[in-house]
């Protein structure tokens, strides 16, 4: 005869597969090659260890960390600074550019643990992000990172939807938008109340982006034609930025001692949109900017000069030619 018990045996059983399934994510160790890699001052191109970057980290507000999308050593030191400043900083947040404000809801309840890695990254479209299957291997050690030590992971970007609409329909539409649409997105801040030279560099670094924007679109036609094409797509760019920096900036506000935001390079890089987005909405905060350089380079280049705060110089990556 049957055991009248075992359906209720194989239920409890099933159940719990699914706890260990949703609840034993762990987070990846990071490679230790990203601790030793060739690191250098910014400007004067001072050499630097591992312990000076991670000491200037600790003495920021904020560390924007840019990468090149498909760089698995970026991605390495990523993890590496967000792990260390955690030891030394329990609370502190990691904000990711690869995943909007309509997400939130859906990365909070993985990091509850009522969904399984997998339907996080499905429901979110993510496994492909920086190209086949770079999720699991690029970002999600940081969201287990952020888990395991009961911190918040912020999904700080824009959708993509909204983004494309500010560049056909206009800032101040997007701005007329009910919620829960309006609550996805910041609009950027364009220019500062010049009170002092601060805010006067503000306004010049943020003229400076705009101007970097149109020559990497434009290839160098300056017509009027292509200047009112760039400044039409720099409507989504800016839109980008002032996302992932107010993102940062309502971090800090709501309690993170310190965050760690990790975007495309050109977001970050030589005074870049989403830092300066940031500091528009914290005057007076310490940023840290770092830059993974996919080259391999014993001391600082001339054209790698002013990139950022600190210069990270990891190895080539090979990609396929585009054609």
């Amino acid at each position: 005869m049957r055991d009248a018990r075992l359906p209720l045996l194989l239920a409890l059983l099933a159940a719990s597969l699914q706890w260990l399934a949703v609840g034993c994510a762990t987070a990846r160790p990071v490679d230790p090659a990203a601790r030793t890699l060739h690191i250098f001052e910014g400007e004067s191109g001072e050499a630097l260890g591992w312990s000076d970057v991670i000491e200037r980290a600790a003495a920021a507000d904020a560390t924007f960390v840019g990468e090149r999308h498909d760089d698995p050593t970026g991605h390495d030191v990523q993890l590496a600074i967000y792990q260390d400043l955690l030891a030394r900083f329990p609370g502190t947040a990691i904000a990711l550019e690869h995943l909007e404000r309509n997400e939130q809801a859906t990365l909070d309840r993985y990091l509850r643990g009522e969904i399984t890695p997998d339907a996080f990254i499905d429901e979110t479209k993510s496994r492909d992000w920086a190209g086949d299957g770079t999720w699991v291997r690029f970002f999600q050690p940081l969201v287990d990172t952020a888990r395991e030590n009961d911190s918040a992971v912020i999904a700080a970007n824009a959708p993509r939807d909204l983004v494309r609409r500010a560049r056909t329909e206009g800032h101040a539409a997007l701005d007329a938008l009910p919620q829960p649409e309006r609550g996805w997105f910041d609009i950027p801040v364009t220019a500062v109340p010049v009170r002092s030279s601060d805010d006067a560099a503000w306004n010049r670094d943020w003229q400076a982006y705009a101007d970097r924007f149109h020559d990497f679109m434009s290839g160098g036609d300056d017509s009027a034609e292509e200047r009112a094409r760039t400044a039409n797509v720099f409507l989504s760019q800016s839109t980008w930025d002032g996302t992932m920096g107010a993102s940062v900036a309502n971090a800090l506000a709501t309690g993170a001692p310190r965050v760690v935001m990790c975007a495309g390079c050109f977001h970050i890089e030589r005074g870049g949109g989403t830092v300066l987005q940031f500091l528009a909405r914290r005057p007076g905060a310490r940023a840290l900017t770092v830059t993974v350089i996919d080259a391999s380079s014993a001391e600082l280049r001339r054209e790698d000069r002013g990139a950022a705060d600190i210069v990270i110089y990891g190895f080539p990556v090979a990609r396929k030619p585009r054609g």
